[in-house]
């Protein structure tokens, strides 16, 4: 037997081996697909009530012409016709629709990569032109002020418009206050923004308005505006009310550029507009999504990033199953935890999910104490197997109908998600506990119940790990290597850890 064992667990890793040495090496699939960097899930809700026959609704989308990568976009709009445009650097979201009046809701979603991209920008951009809102004779005025500065350089530059914004510019002389009391005038008859472009137009220095939002968690309902400004190798941002230069380590999303307003509506009325901004875990298989959706290679095409995304996250848990299992078995056989089987301990780890640890050990050992109180009671009536295991578990049902509503009640989510903890399981738990206590006593039964909670809490830390869900979701053929352990395990007939240490004083004697 123990070379058919052996054959078998040697075919299982080779076979895993050769599937991972094909994604990486030819398909470029990542070593592993952990976190590499920062994301940000964008959430756009948009209400509108329509007033015309045809209404239609811009909005600016993220692009990347930053160097941000938007990896995945869902819309959800039950009357509007979706379709985008790119407009120069700008990208927008067009929403239209011809018949009935009345209030819709759009919803946008995206995931953005905040990974800066090499090579996004190649060649300098070209000056634009002034503001319309500034006539000539302002030109001439910013064009005196940044005459002092013309020989630095495009970085230099920008340092001196920022310092003028602000209010403290240094290389203000004597014989030069003239000009700059002549610029504070113009600057105070226009918006910060047209006055700030004046000046770094004169400057010589690229310059956009930009309208977007600021990565960092919560609602946002008004976009922020900035300026980008182009140094010579790279976009820097200035907020033009304060003169504030952004450090590159600024989260910032654009998402209108050159002036164009972030929304947009036409024959309907926009009651509101809410961004909303969370941070995610980055991971490389996130970022190789569209990559291997449009991949024709085999492994591609049956990948798990092909199912629809509502059941992905239920393969993510499904594929740790087998850990678990081999977790279970490793404690039970080698280390001699005494446990309720081996399923108890795996879908009580499940349930973990939703109801947390702390909760899910409370309401276990109570639903439990519950049912071995009943079961005491029902030893009384002598009832036969099948009908006793049915009042059982209409008990433990109404139990968690009851903790349902006293969690409904307090705020308690944990409670009312007891409907996903194994009630069938649970109800062959009290009637394991039961016998245990009549056989071998109560200090058996906490025993074995202590130790059943005891791999719960070790399965669902590992089934939890998030590292750990993707790198399987990615190479599920991995799981061939743990039912390669799992057979091995299946030979071991040593003794168990807790044995060795039961009978250590009997060792010592020999």
């Amino acid at each position: 037997m123990r070379r058919p064992v052996s054959l078998l667990v040697v075919t299982l890793v080779l076979l895993t081996a050769a599937i991972l040495f094909y994604r990486i090496i030819w398909l470029d699939y990542p070593v592993l697909p952990v976190a590499k960097g920062q994301a940000w899930q964008l959430l756009v809700n948009v209400y509108l009530t329509a007033e015309g026959e045809e209404s239609t609704f811009t909005l600016g989308l993220p692009s990347e012409h930053t160097g941000k990568m938007v990896v995945e976009e869902r819309v959800v709009s039950s009357a509007y016709t979706f379709n985008t445009q790119k407009n120069g650097p700008n990208r927008f979201g067009i929403w239209s629709k011809s018949g009935h009046n009345g209030p819709d809701e759009i919803t946008y979603r995206a995931m953005i990569h905040a990974k800066p991209r090499r090579g996004v920008i190649t060649q300098s951009p070209l000056l634009s032109p002034y503001p319309p809102a500034m006539g000539r004779d302002e030109w001439k005025v910013a064009e005196t002020v940044a005459r002092r500065w013309q020989a630095l350089t495009p970085l230099a530059r920008f340092n001196a418009v920022a310092s003028v914004l602000k209010g403290s510019d240094p290389r203000v002389s004597r014989s030069g206050e003239a000009a700059f009391r002549q610029w504070n005038v113009v600057q105070g008859r226009h918006e910060r923004t047209d006055a700030a472009l004046t000046l770094l137009r004169a400057s010589d220095l690229p310059a956009r308005a930009v309208e977007g939002l600021q990565l960092v968690e919560g609602v946002q309902t008004k976009p922020m505006r900035w300026i980008e400004v182009w140094t010579g190798r790279t976009w820097n941002n200035l907020n033009a009310e304060t003169g504030e230069i952004y450090p590159a380590s600024e989260a910032l999303l654009p998402l209108a550029v050159d002036g164009m307003p972030i929304a947009r509506v036409t024959g309907a009325v926009l009651s509101d507009i809410r961004w909303t901004v969370s941070r995610q875990i980055v991971t490389e298989w996130k970022l190789l999504y569209e990559r291997i959706a449009r991949s024709a290679h085999f492994l591609d095409r049956w990948s798990l990033l092909q199912l629809p995304p509502e059941f992905q996250g239920t393969f993510r848990i499904l594929l740790l199953v087998p850990i678990g299992a081999l977790i279970i078995s490793v404690m039970r056989n080698v280390i001699g935890f005494p446990t309720f089987g081996i399923f108890m301990p795996m879908l009580i780890a499940l349930a973990f999910r939703s109801t947390g640890t702390v909760y899910g050990i409370a309401i276990f050992c109570g639903v439990l104490l519950v049912g071995f109180a009943m079961r005491s009671f029902l030893d009384k009536l002598h009832l036969l197997l099948v009908p006793r295991l049915s009042v059982i578990l209409t008990l433990v049902i109404a139990c968690f109908v009851v903790l349902a509503l006293l969690g409904n009640k307090i705020g308690l989510r944990e409670f009312m998600a007891v409907g996903l903890i194994p009630f069938v399981i649970l109800t062959m738990t009290i009637e394991r506990f039961f016998i245990l206590v009549e056989e071998s006593g109560v200090r058996e039964a906490m025993l074995t119940s202590a130790g059943s909670v005891a791999v719960a809490l070790v399965t669902y830390a590992i089934i939890s790990w998030e590292p750990l869900q993707l790198t399987f979701f990615v190479y599920p053929e991995l799981i061939l290597v743990v039912a390669a352990l799992q057979v091995l395990l299946g030979r071991y007939t040593g003794y168990r850890l807790s044995e060795l240490i039961r009978f250590r004083s009997l060792g010592g004697a020999s």
